[in-house]
């Protein structure tokens, strides 16, 4: 019997440690600040050999590109070859319609049970899970969409996403929308992070101002007091930190299933899940 319930343990702890964590990224038209943070979060992440894969809801589906709607009906030739990625770099799937998808059967089933909506946290999770479903082979699944399509798809789920901002006055008033959306409708609490071109002193002190207006107007306005923090893309370190302080505060599926614990595609990356958790360790 104890060697049962140690087994039974074991597996429990493995569950929780191969489930893949969800972290996202607010898009608010701001390609200086956006496109720049993710590709070098995304190459720090590789570098601590994370299997990671990015859904990008700014971009369709089409037959000719398919995506995550794809993926949701099951299209097993397109899973494969998602699946059949090299762990050094990461597949960027088109989502724009699959989270469509997902929010219209999320209505549909309200609908049908009688209830006016569903428990928000619940259906976020329910999400993270039937993501985690589609991607066995990843630790990380980076969610970048507009901060409106984050505030339906993971209203009240507890995810913090990071809000990029660059540093230029056009990019406040927008970045104040997409904190304002997150917040109001989302209620989700986003790390506001300003990404400089340079690390120069100007540079930086004009970043944290921009942070700083930021973390004031969701204070005065708002009534929330949000994280923010400045980094430059250009140096290694400061990605790297950033990176491992969204693998630990990423949305974890709850009631994992154990049986992708177990898939053959997982069990291809528990290699480079070693490293990456030594690395992580380091890093704390």
């Amino acid at each position: 019997m104890l060697e049962v319930d140690n087994q039974a343990a074991g597996l429990a702890g493995l569950a929780v440690e191969s489930s893949p964590r969800i972290v996202a990224l607010a898009g608010h038209e701001d390609a200086r600040s956006e496109l720049p943070l993710l590709m070098q979060l995304c190459a720090a992440w590789t570098n601590l050999d994370y299997p990671l894969v990015v859904l990008d809801a700014h971009v369709r589906e089409t037959d000719e590109v398919p995506g995550l709607t794809q993926l949701l009906r099951g299209d097993e030739d397109f899973s494969a070859a998602v699946l059949s990625n090299s762990a050094t770099t990461w597949p960027i799937v088109p989502a724009a319609l699959g989270f469509e998808q997902m929010l219209d059967a999320s209505a549909a089933a309200s609908k049908k049970t009688g209830k006016t909506a569903a428990k928000t946290t619940d259906a976020g999770q329910d999400r993270a899970r039937q993501l985690a479903a589609l991607f066995p082979g990843y630790e990380l699944i980076l969610v970048y969409a507009p901060a409106a399509v984050l505030a339906q798809v993971w209203q009240g789920s507890g995810l913090s996403p990071l809000l990029p901002v660059s540093v230029q006055e056009s990019a406040l008033l927008s970045a104040y929308q997409a904190l304002k959306q997150m917040l109001s409708l989302g209620k989700l609490r986003p790390t506001i992070v300003t990404v400089m071109q340079d690390a120069a002193l100007t540079t930086r002190m004009s970043g944290h101002n921009i942070s700083r207006n930021l973390q004031e107007c969701a204070r005065d306005f708002l009534a929330c007091e949000t994280p923010a923090l400045t980094v430059c893309p250009d140096r290694p370190e400061e990605m790297q930190r950033l990176a491992l302080r969204s693998l630990e505060s990423g949305l974890q599926p709850q009631g994992w299933d154990l049986s992708s614990v177990l898939a053959p595609a997982y069990a291809s990356t528990s290699g480079a899940r070693t490293g990456a958790s030594a690395a992580a360790g380091q890093g704390r």
